[in-house]
């Protein structure tokens, strides 16, 4: 008996030290700035319908080049702990009286995940403000925080974009968990200045977001990984998983916000654009675009993103109309 014990004993250690490590690697994927590289095939069950597509990646290619060669300054602001933040600033000849303060979602930048809509929106007039969050791009920081600590860098933004072009119009539009970003400031956003928010593609809370994965992606459910996570989180980043909230903050939103999302998005699901929507008290309006997946309804149809995006934006700033 006292053999099997420790036997006993051994394998509860055993499985144990697989499980936090297994934690770890999952807290790494989706925290870290630097990621362990994993097998294609679990990429790909992340990734949802996202798969490489040889036209896309070239568009990307080609829509990059034209976004690099628009006139851009780098700025870099220095927030509070010091941490020194990276934003690209683009002001057209023709300025037509908006800034636009661009957040870009998870692993991306400003130049990735603008790069398709930039051009357009700057060759229209639009003074843009494309900051990279901490932990993504070229700004300084380990770690993601899926809102949190980005919501507070963007106000930085907001305060340099209002310092530096007084006279506009300011409009947040965010990507992903730039959606959550903007989203989790929409209910301090005091600045008459600050006429509305748009949110492309915006999950309800981090721990929704990986919840849903861990079920949709690894048929597992939430315990213990994710809350083994969630200590991880805590304990490294200073925050919990179910803090990063844009529908807590939603529900107190005082600014107008157009909500957008690819009808086929299987990576955050359309359903959390209808549960954040029907929550914003505010004036608001949804837009769903028909085959488009995680954070591509522009590259899906730019002609009705466009169409609706101006539209709101005339809406809500008789100003510059």
């Amino acid at each position: 008996m006292k053999t099997a014990g420790i036997i006993l004993f051994i394998v509860l250690c055993v499985l144990l030290l697989i499980l936090v490590l297994a934690c770890g690697l999952v807290f790494n994927l989706v925290i870290w700035r630097k990621t362990v590289r994993l097998p294609k095939f679990i990429e790909k069950m992340i990734a949802g319908n996202e798969e490489n597509d040889p036209v896309y990646e070239a568009d990307l290619q080609t829509a990059k080049a034209e976004f690099c060669a628009l006139p851009r300054e780098d700025v870099w602001l220095t927030a509070p702990d010091g941490a020194r933040l990276l934003g690209r600033v683009l002001v057209p000849e023709h300025p037509n009286g908006r800034t636009m303060l661009l957040c870009h979602g998870a692993r991306s930048s400003g130049i990735g995940e603008y790069r398709f809509m930039a051009p357009y929106l700057y060759k229209n007039g639009y003074t843009l403000v494309i900051p990279d969050h901490r932990g993504c791009g070229e700004s300084d920081g380990k770690y993601m925080g899926y809102g949190t600590h980005e919501s507070k860098d963007t106000f930085l933004w907001l305060r340099y974009a209002k310092e530096r072009f007084p006279e506009n119009s300011i409009f947040l539009l965010g990507i992903s968990m730039g959606a959550a970003t903007v989203l989790m400031m929409s209910n301090h956003l005091e600045d008459a200045a600050v006429k509305g928010v748009i949110a492309d593609c915006p999950y309800t809370s981090a721990w929704d977001e990986f919840s849903y994965q861990m079920h949709t992606s690894f048929h597992l459910p939430d315990f213990p990984i994710l809350h083994i996570c969630d200590l991880y989180c805590r304990a490294l980043c200073g925050y919990a998983f179910k803090a990063a909230s844009p529908l807590d903050s939603v529900k107190c939103a005082k600014k107008p916000i157009l909500f957008i999302h690819g009808a086929a998005d299987d990576f955050v699901p359309t359903f959390m654009q209808d549960i954040l929507f029907d929550a914003c008290p505010t004036e608001k309006e949804k837009l769903t675009v028909e085959g488009a997946v995680h954070a591509r309804s522009y590259y899906t149809n730019p002609e009705l993103y466009n169409k609706t995006l101006l539209r709101f934006m005339d809406t809500y700033d008789e100003e510059h109309k």
